[in-house]
């Protein structure tokens, strides 16, 4: 992300609306993109969206833990089918992808948070929270 962020210590309301009207910002893949909520250096909370038929493919995070709750559709993460209210954790290391999206796209909740260790070297691990 080439906009980091310091929302920490200030006080944030996004109400429905105002989260209906940020923009979907295109990350990675053809029918992927996010809205990040809130973001405190590295540490981000935000939304990722995958179009049907679209998605986002697999990648690891050597320092950061994962927080995924799907707030609408289904897809396929870490070798399990997940619908709308699934939560997932992936720690760090944990190869994960989103694939075999329902017929009206998915959306999640999710945050990345870098360990103060990464458990690895991997240059583009840093600076790609999503």
């Amino acid at each position: 992300m080439t906009d980091v962020r310091n929302d920490l210590g200030h006080l944030l309301v996004h109400t429905a609306a105002d989260i209906a009207a940020m923009p979907w910002e295109p990350i990675g893949a053809d029918g992927v993109a996010h809205k990040v909520l809130w973001q405190s250096g590295d540490v981000v909370i935000g939304l990722i969206s995958v179009a049907a038929g679209a998605s986002k493919p697999e990648h690891v995070h050597l320092g950061a833990h994962h927080h995924i709750y799907l707030t609408r559709g289904s897809c396929d993460m870490v070798g399990r089918t997940v619908d709308a209210g699934s939560y997932v954790y992936i720690p760090p290391g944990v190869p994960h992808a989103v694939d075999n999206v329902g017929p009206d796209g998915c959306e999640f909740l999710y945050t990345y948070r870098p360990l103060e260790q990464p458990l690895g070297t991997a240059e583009e691990e840093w600076g790609n929270p999503v």
